[in-house]
């Protein structure tokens, strides 16, 4: 009999912290390896109910101090093993389990045993007033030229840091590229103090996206399962716009409730940030394409406009002094902070946004350093 169960739900990290020290530790993937090397060499030999004294089969049966199953090792195992969990470990001496973010086909199977259960949930920060002070700061700064995004982005945060929100803060920003909306998504997460958890959905085609967003089999990815393991409360959706709108239906009860289920997992996302970004040109345009049901359940939908020329030649600045920094000395000696700003200024237009600014030093300096390389 297992004598400790527990259910961990969150982020590896913490996950491992909980795991007993003074206790040898054998994974999930470890005993399958295991038991499929018994199979072929026919030499292990299943429990059977009916088969010898008690004793006998004690000394048959592996003995497991602990059995631990991180999130992505569940893939390891069949698909008839995941469906009859406590069979498969039941050939073994497992003396504690420690599951982390376990799929429903194996929680159900737990169901008789609710009581010797215990279930963790990692408690993930979020904003808070003293959060809202910084962004009230430092916004302006760290995201250049969108002056306008900052009030109305300190009102659509206050309720969630004000502790009023049983559910997640849904914000869809829109504008053009390269002007600040993911970079907002860091910087919230970075205020916070906690890793972003970022999904492309740009990345995604129409057969890939379905099996992602609704479960497949258990060994493939899921945006369920990738929630469980998000180590943050800020979550962005970059280029939301860009999946098939026959998708968005997936996305009501996330929005509403902060639950997202599939046939595998079922992820809880109370009390964080969902930031969907856009290049709809303006709100007019995103609830059109993307339908009132859907444009509806945003809190607010923020606006970005492009750079101004002041906002260029600010970012220029940094990014070439950030670029210049990051150069050996002899490269230094080469490639003039004010030289380089000077050389580009001409060349940056609102449309490349900040990417295009980047790219564009990044460019120039390998020119510049290229140009001495082949003079010497």
């Amino acid at each position: 009999m297992i004598k400790k169960i527990v259910f961990f739900y969150g982020p590896k990290y913490n996950f491992k912290r909980r795991l007993p020290r003074n206790r040898a530790l054998t994974t999930i993937s470890e005993l399958a390896i295991y038991s499929d090397r018994k199979m072929r060499e026919h030499t292990f030999k299943i429990q059977s109910k009916h088969s010898g004294d008690a004793a006998e089969k004690q000394e048959e049966r592996l003995v497991i101090p602990c059995l631990v199953a991180y999130s992505e090792q569940y893939a390891s195992i069949s698909e008839s093993a995941l469906h009859s969990f406590l069979s498969f470990i039941d050939q073994f001496e497992v003396e504690s389990l420690y599951l982390q973010n376990p799929p429903a086909h194996i929680v159900s199977q737990f169901r008789g045993l609710h009581s010797r259960v215990k279930v963790i949930k990692h408690e993930y920060k979020t904003l808070d007033i003293e959060g809202l002070k910084r962004i009230d700061r430092e916004y302006p700064q760290v995201i250049i030229g969108q002056k306008n995004v900052k009030h109305r982005l300190l009102t659509a945060l206050y309720p969630l840091a004000a502790g009023k929100l049983s559910k997640p803060l849904v914000l869809l920003f829109y504008g053009p590229t390269g002007v600040g909306k993911s970079e907002t998504a860091k910087y919230l997460s970075e205020v916070v103090g906690q890793k972003l958890f970022r999904r492309q959905f740009s990345m995604f085609h129409s057969n890939e996206f379905a099996p992602y967003l609704f479960g497949g089999r258990h060994t493939g990815d899921s945006l369920a399962k990738d929630l469980m393991e998000r180590e943050s409360s800020v979550i962005l959706f970059d280029e939301f716009d860009k999946p098939n709108p026959l998708f968005h239906s997936a996305f009501y009860q996330l929005f509403d409730e902060g639950v997202y289920e599939d046939r595998n997992y079922c992820a809880e996302v109370k009390n964080s940030v969902i930031i969907c970004t856009s290049n709809y040109a303006s709100a007019a345009e995103a609830k059109e394409r993307l339908g009132a049901p859907l444009f509806a359940r945003f809190d607010a939908v923020i606006g970005f406009g492009a750079l101004s020329a002041e906002a260029l030649g600010i970012i220029l600045e940094k990014r070439c002094r950030e670029a210049v920094a990051e150069l050996t000395d002899e490269e230094r000696a080469i490639v003039s902070e004010r030289e380089l700003c000077g050389s580009l200024l001409p060349l940056v237009s609102g449309g490349d946004g900040v990417r295009g600014v980047m790219r564009t030093v990044r460019e120039k300096i390998s020119e510049m350093l290229l140009e001495a390389a082949l003079r010497r």
